[in-house]
């Protein structure tokens, strides 16, 4: 089906979306042996939505092993982390509209919540690959939108700066970010300030960040510059290997 055109989804409720990939996530990894273990991997808004969904899926796993889940439940995949890139953590104050505006906007999305009136644009260098029709483009509807600002511009902050992530990520065995020095939407400080917060769940856990100098928000859709030998999808598949201890083919 060609879905050009359409725009995003609406999505107003942020912790929807997070209850959405934790029942996928345990509904794939039932589906598999403790043999094969998996990663939770986003980018962009995706990022911010597996930084919250594992969480809850950190939380059922302790359950699993405390017994205080069925046993038929118990037989997990092995779990190796998460990997983020350019994770929607924070905005860029100079991308959001003056504060009369933001607040009509706010008002609008409640009365046209699909629709796109001074909203972000969908770049369409996004499409992956470029000739895809199967993807989203044009401005995003405010009632995402708004979702989103919220998100960035006061729930992660304030999650920091109480505690609350190092609350949510306990028992994570790994985390890889990637993000660019030139990313024009979310601040590499507002990642670095989250990143910092980030536990793990022991001396042998891994906490890795790659800045890739030059390189925007859309970077995991761009072919990297400069001095750059690899793509963002090497940085990916690396971590991928690495914490899986075996090749993808």
């Amino acid at each position: 089906e060609n879905t050009a055109g359409l725009g995003r989804a609406t999505c107003p409720n942020f912790d929807d979306l997070v209850k959405h990939v934790v029942e996928f996530a345990q509904q794939m990894s039932g589906k598999f042996s403790r043999s094969k273990g998996f990663a939770m991997c986003g980018c962009s808004l995706g990022g911010a939505l597996v930084s919250f969904a594992v969480g809850g899926i950190l939380a059922k796993r302790r359950n699993s092993i405390n017994g205080s889940m069925p046993p038929e439940q118990n037989e997990y995949p092995d779990f190796y982390g998460i990997a983020l890139l350019a994770p929607s953590l924070g905005v860029n104050p100079g991308a959001i509209p003056p504060f009369p505006v933001v607040t009509a906007l706010k008002a609008l999305s409640f009365c046209m919540p699909s629709r796109g009136f001074m909203t972000p644009i969908e770049h369409p260098t996004y499409a992956c690959p470029p000739t895809s029709t199967r993807n989203y483009s044009g401005h995003w509807p405010l009632s995402t939108s708004s979702m989103l600002l919220d998100l960035t511009s006061n729930r992660v902050p304030n999650d920091v700066i109480a505690g609350n992530v190092k609350q949510t990520m306990e028992g994570l065995p790994s985390l890889y970010v990637i993000m660019g020095d030139k990313d024009e939407i979310i601040p590499l400080q507002s990642v670095l300030d989250w990143f910092d917060a980030v536990p793990l769940s022991s001396d042998n856990g891994e906490k890795m960040l790659t800045v890739l100098e030059g390189a925007g928000h859309g970077f995991f859709h761009e072919r990297l510059k400069g001095s750059h030998k690899k793509t963002a999808f090497d940085y990916l598949f690396e971590y991928l290997n690495t914490r899986a201890k075996k090749d993808f083919e």
